[in-house]
């Protein structure tokens, strides 16, 4: 009996011991399968990619935790264009040729999203052009455009620093023309923007409010970056916005929409340059180096569909200038929907001291698909005999031909996705 009950206990004895190895050997499975599952997921269950269903689409990554994400977004811009000129009264040989031509006006692509932190955003835009305008310089090839990382601090408050848009007038505030109601910046812009530089900018947004202050390089002559043979001197500028009755997501757009709350925005901006003579000279060398400054003032009203939008800009060294000095501008437009689809628009544009002072512009948008399709027909006009210095000679010239006081005819295809 001794026996037989010690053989029991030996027997029991290993069978908890297999029972105590299996449980170690199930852990170490249930710990590796684990492990296993949470290096995965970073491919498969914690992140999420899709198309985006907001305005103006966008392919997304997005992470579980909603701490970094990333988003492609781009645009094109096809247009066909038909200039008329009709010679000119300062002696010069005439030039009734009517020009006319297609060409990939602007295409363009943006990464956007986070980073690490929900509060520390990123925004990147390449883009080609076949005309430079005041935000992209240089035509002809697919560069870095914009760049920007953005601290939100809390309470209102952000701080800002890469390629960024000088915060001056209304249309500062886009990153890219898909969302300007003309199909491009305006005739004010190209003659008074201030453009973009390398920079630094801080920020405050409140209920009705906001308010930001940059600085920069030399305002209106585009300059990299610091260098032994240039010496930079600096630029200061800043733009505040108050409100009433609209929301600021309804003016990230220069046109109204179906639903849109009533209201009225208006608009200050400063800015100050201080070129020095060995900084970017003027075609015209025996000018001074250009050292921009002034103040603007804009208003737009708000009325569902319908949007008002008047500017004015007393500035001097304004790129659309013949000669250094200081000038004044002035902006009306005005665009509503005329039915389901269909906007229309007029823009007049006026400026002190040069040959032809009015340039308007007319046309109608029509949307497909929402805003991600938008057709675009206007018509740009001068008035007055000379050098228009506005239709051609201004960065980002609207028209085809060179010659003295024309017209242009424009059909533009806009696909953002």
């Amino acid at each position: 009996m001794r026996a037989e009950l010690a053989a029991i206990r030996v027997q029991q004895r290993d069978q908890w011991l297999d029972e105590a190895r299996a449980e170690q050997v199930r852990g170490v499975v249930r710990d590796v399968l684990a492990d296993s599952s949470t290096r995965t997921s970073y491919l498969t269950g914690e992140w999420t990619a899709g198309l985006s269903n907001v305005t103006g689409g966008g392919l997304s990554l997005v992470g579980g935790d909603g701490s970094m994400s990333m988003k492609l977004t781009g645009m094109i811009q096809t247009r066909f264009v038909a200039s008329s000129a009709y010679g000119t009264a300062t002696g010069a040989p005439s030039d009734t040729t009517t020009r006319w031509g297609f060409e990939d006006k602007t295409v363009m692509y943006a990464l956007s999203g986070k980073l690490y932190d929900p509060t520390l955003t990123y925004l990147a835009a390449f883009a080609y052009t076949s005309q430079s305008n005041r935000f992209i310089v240089v035509p002809g090839s697919l560069r870095l455009v914009y760049s920007r990382i953005r601290k939100d601090l809390g309470e209102g408050w952000a701080i800002g620093c890469g390629i960024l848009n000088v915060p001056w007038d209304l249309e500062s505030d886009y990153v890219g023309s898909m969302n300007l109601t003309l199909g491009d910046y305006s005739i004010f812009n190209y003659r008074f923007g201030a453009g973009k530089q390398p920079g630094a900018v801080i920020g405050w947004t409140g209920d009705w409010f906001r308010a930001c202050g940059a600085v920069f390089n030399q305002i209106n002559a585009i300059q990299p970056g610091w260098n032994a043979q240039q010496n930079l001197s600096f630029a200061v500028s800043g733009r505040a916005e108050m409100k009433w009755g609209a929301t600021w997501d309804q003016i990230t757009r220069t046109s109204g929409a179906p639903g849109d709350a009533p209201g009225v925005v208006l608009g200050l901006g400063l800015c100050m340059s201080n070129g020095r003579a060995q900084n970017q000279q003027p075609p015209e060398v025996s000018l001074a180096t250009p050292s921009a400054q002034g103040v603007t003032v804009d208003g737009r009203i708000l009325l569902g569909e319908t949007v008002l939008i008047g500017q004015y800009a007393y500035m001097r060294d304004a790129v659309g200038a013949p000669e250094l000095g200081w000038n004044h501008g002035a902006n009306i437009q005005a665009s509503t929907f005329v039915a389901p689809g269909i906007e229309g628009f007029v823009e007049a544009c006026w400026m002190s001291d040069v040959p032809v002072e009015w340039i308007a512009q007319a046309g109608i948008n029509f949307f497909f698909e929402g805003e991600r399709l938008k057709l675009t027909s206007k018509v740009v006009v001068p008035f007055g005999g000379g050098n228009v210095n506005g239709i051609r000679s201004i960065a980002g010239g609207l028209g085809i031909a060179d010659a003295d006081n024309n017209a242009s005819f424009i059909t533009q295809l806009q696909v953002v996705f």
